[in-house]
């Protein structure tokens, strides 16, 4: 099954891993039958599949509506993120956004705020 740890502030300089949150939503359309039977396709790929190795999931968790979802991964490799996705995509519409720690943000903000007000 999916190997998903916990490892909090690991993109430290020297780590070319690049971190996402990722959201999915159930992909709409067809009838009651063809959403149940596309719901039973999803879960037994889900018992199969394993993500890249090229990708560690930090996170994944479910709405509790039953409608989507959240993960968070880091990745050197975008196309392998891609192939991943892609797997899903007949079942799953996805967002993906680059993030960085808020650790990492902070003093990148605070430069960027310094350039700007450098300039007169």
């Amino acid at each position: 099954m999916l190997r998903v740890t916990r490892e909090f502030g690991s993109n430290e300089k020297g780590n070319d891993k690049m971190k996402f949150v990722l959201t999915f939503t159930l992909r709409g359309g067809g009838s009651e039958v063809e959403q149940f039977e596309a719901g039973k396709r999803a879960q037994a790929l889900l018992s199969k599949w394993q993500p890249s190795p090229a990708a560690t999931m930090r996170e994944w968790v479910s709405r509790c509506d039953g409608n989507g979802g959240f993960a968070v991964l880091e990745t050197d490799n975008s196309t392998e993120l891609l192939k991943d996705l892609t797997t899903w995509s007949s079942f799953l519409e996805f967002q993906v956004y680059p993030v960085v720690d808020i650790a990492e943000a902070m003093p990148a903000t605070a430069a960027a705020i310094a350039t700007r007000e450098s300039v007169s």
